[in-house]
């Protein structure tokens, strides 16, 4: 008769190397979210503010636009918003108008946001389209 102890080891190795196989099979997931460098971008004005200068920051974000559209990605939520706090900092309004506006349509739960920020940079706050019932 065969030591249980033993048996029970046996299979635990067996399954402990289905399992390491198996794992070794699992595609990652497809991010949803080009990020680029914006989460950096973002701790380093936070923490230590005017270390980088804004029109730095802008080159590097449009830089990873072009990755992220490249790599047929989205630009993460607040992405836009951001670039537009950056170039009004450049006194760029236009173009920060622009962001505010393609932040506001690739994320609708942020209108309220925008478009509060839209008002106060002195822009047309465009209504966006209603939804037929």
């Amino acid at each position: 008769m065969a030591d249980p102890q033993v048996s029970r080891a046996a299979y635990a190795a067996a399954a402990l190397a289905v399992a390491l196989g198996l794992g070794g099979c699992v595609a990652q997931p497809k991010l949803l979210y080009g990020w680029g460098s914006y989460e950096d971008i973002v701790y380093a004005g936070t923490v230590k503010p005017g270390e980088v200068a804004p029109d730095v920051q802008i080159q590097q974000m449009e830089k990873d636009r072009e990755r992220v559209r490249a790599a047929n990605q989205k630009l993460p939520p607040g992405w836009h918003a951001h670039l537009a706090f950056l170039y009004t900092q450049v006194g760029q309004g236009g173009l920060a108008h622009d962001e505010l506006v393609a932040e506001r349509e690739a994320f609708p739960e942020s209108a309220v946001l925008c478009n509060t920020l839209l008002a106060n940079l002195g822009a047309k706050v465009e209504k966006p389209a209603e939804k037929a019932p």
